[in-house]
C-alpha cells in the first residue's frame, strides 16, 4: 500500500488541486483559419488575396453568364412570338369554322367621289385579307384602312364589317386636276400638286395643265380655287410659272393673264367676274397685266390695234 501510495503521489494526472499550474495561453496565430475568421466577424481585405489570373477569370465568368442569359432570353421571345401566332391562327381557323370566314370583300367609292375601275378594285382586296387568316373576326379595321390608304391613288378609305362575313370597304380615289409639264416630260397631279403615278396624261385631254420645274405643290391654291371658277376653268389651257414667283395663266384663245405675286386666286375670282359681267375673255385680247391691285391693263391683238373698234364694243 505505501508503495502504491507513493506512485500515485508521483504522477502528474492526479496532483493535489492546489499544487496545479495553469496552462499557457495559446497564441492567436496558433488558432485555425476558420476559428481566426468567426471570432474577427468575417474575412479582410487581407484574407482574400486576388491574383491577375483569377480576375480574368472572373471577368470571362461573368461575360459567359449574361451571354447564355441573353440567349436564353432570345430564344424565349422567339419561341412566345411563335407560340401567340400558332394560337392566333388557331383562333382565326376555329372562327372561319364556325361560320365567320370571308366570304366577300366589297370594293365601293365614296358618294361624291371618282369611279374605281375593277383592277383597282382588285388591288384593294389583295390588302385587305392577309395571308393565313380566314376569318373576318381577326381583321383589324383601322390596319385594313391604314393599309389601303397607303396606295398611291387612294385619298381615304372606310371599312367596316357586314356581319357575319362580308367586309365593306369604301374608297375616295385622289381626283386628277391637273397635267405637270416639266420640260417634255407630263405627268398627272392632284389637287396637291402630288404625281398620280398610274395615271396616264393622255388619258386626260380635257386636264388643264401647270407648267414648270417643281411647279406642282406651288399650284396647289389655283387649282382648288379653280373649282369654283367655271368660266374660266372651261377657257384654261395651261398656268405657267414665271420665274419661281408669281403665275401666268394662258387661255385657250391666245389670251396671256399676269397674275400677282400675292393673292393670286383673289385675282382669279376677279377675273370670273369681269368674265360674267362684261364677258371679257371672250374678247380678242393678247394680254391682261392684273399685277397692280384694282387695275386691269389690256393689249389686244395686234391686228386689231388701232382699228375703230378693238375690243368689240369695250369692257
Amino acid at each position: 500500500m505505501p508503495a502504491i501510495r507513493g506512485r500515485r503521489g508521483r504522477g502528474g494526472d492526479h496532483a493535489p488541486r492546489g499544487n496545479r499550474r495553469a496552462a499557457p495561453a495559446a497564441t492567436y496565430d496558433a488558432i485555425p483559419r476558420l476559428a481566426r475568421i468567426k471570432l474577427s466577424g468575417g474575412l479582410g481585405p487581407s484574407d482574400v488575396p486576388v491574383s491577375g489570373r483569377s480576375l480574368v477569370y472572373a471577368l470571362t465568368g461573368a461575360i459567359l453568364f449574361f451571354g447564355t442569359a441573353a440567349a436564353g432570353a432570345a430564344w424565349l421571345g422567339s419561341s412566345l412570338f411563335d407560340a401567340r401566332e400558332a394560337f392566333s391562327r388557331s383562333a382565326d381557323a376555329a372562327a372561319a369554322n364556325l361560320g365567320f370566314s370571308i366570304a366577300a370583300v366589297d370594293v365601293v367609292k365614296m358618294d361624291d367621289a371618282p369611279d374605281i375601275s375593277e383592277a383597282r378594285a382588285a388591288e384593294v382586296r389583295a390588302l385587305v385579307v392577309t395571308e393565313g387568316r380566314r376569318s373576318i373576326l381577326s381583321l383589324d379595321p383601322d390596319d385594313v384602312r391604314s393599309r389601303v390608304e397607303g396606295l398611291d391613288w387612294v385619298a381615304s378609305a372606310r371599312v367596316r364589317r357586314l356581319w357575319p362575313t362580308t367586309l365593306r370597304v369604301e374608297v375616295e380615289r385622289r381626283r386628277e386636276y391637273a397635267i405637270l409639264r416639266e420640260g417634255d416630260a407630263l405627268s398627272v397631279i392632284d389637287a396637291n400638286g402630288e404625281r398620280l403615278a398610274l395615271e396616264r396624261p393622255e388619258d386626260h385631254p380635257g386636264l388643264p395643265r401647270v407648267v414648270g420645274v417643281g411647279a406642282g405643290p406651288e399650284a396647289t391654291p389655283l387649282l382648288v380655287a379653280l373649282e369654283s371658277l367655271p368660266a374660266l376653268r372651261a377657257r384654261l389651257k395651261q398656268i405657267v410659272r414665271v420665274n419661281d414667283r408669281r403665275w401666268n395663266v394662258e387661255l385657250t384663245n391666245g389670251a396671256v393673264i399676269a397674275l400677282p405675286e400675292e393673292g393670286a386666286p383673289e385675282t382669279m375670282a376677279r377675273l370670273e367676274r369681269l368674265q360674267n359681267s362684261h364677258a371679257l375673255l371672250d374678247r380678242p385680247l393678247a394680254h391682261l397685266d392684273m399685277r397692280a391691285p384694282g387695275r386691269v391693263a389690256v393689249r389686244v391683238h395686234p391686228e386689231l390695234a388701232g382699228g375703230p373698234r378693238a375690243l368689240l364694243g369695250g369692257v
